[in-house]
């Protein structure tokens, strides 16, 4: 991953290797700050080394972050719950590869993030764009992402 700039508009890189080929996600802190932070950190550390992909849905989502690590600190990293990022005024549209972590009510954000597979109601705050190398769209299968 490239290491972060320092300023209020960073962004990072994320190179993802999968059985069906190579993808890369533009994580972009404006949009979503704490969001931003945690994937960053989660990704720096490890923790989606040799995830997969475990749940998708034709034409909404592809969603990961099951980690394998045995570091038990890390794994309590990761199931720690992080705030919600306010919505930016306009909102960023979910469209095809907009990334955003799963949840299951308010401040309720963990490790596992989705790849939108099309337009989807904004349910949370995304803080990525998956930038398309090889893919010309998201990953369809399960497959799985490390740094």
């Amino acid at each position: 991953m490239e290491e972060p700039q320092p300023s209020h508009y960073q962004e990072a890189i994320v190179r993802c290797g999968t059985t069906k080929g190579t993808f890369s996600l533009r994580l972009i802190r404006k949009w979503s700050p704490l969001g931003y932070d945690r994937a960053v950190s989660l990704f720096q550390r490890g923790f989606y080394d040799h995830t997969h992909f475990f749940r998708t849905v034709h034409g909404f989502l592809v969603q990961f972050g099951i980690s394998y690590t045995t570091d038990p600190a890390l794994r309590k990293f990761g199931n720690t719950h992080i705030r919600d990022d306010p919505q930016l005024d306009p909102p960023i549209l979910f469209d095809e590869g907009v990334v955003s972590f799963a949840g299951g009510g308010q401040d309720t954000r963990t490790s596992q993030l989705f790849i939108a597979y099309g337009k989807i109601p904004s349910l949370v705050s995304p803080f990525s764009r998956q930038v398309i190398l090889e893919h010309k769209s998201p990953p369809k299968r399960q497959s799985s992402c490390s740094r």
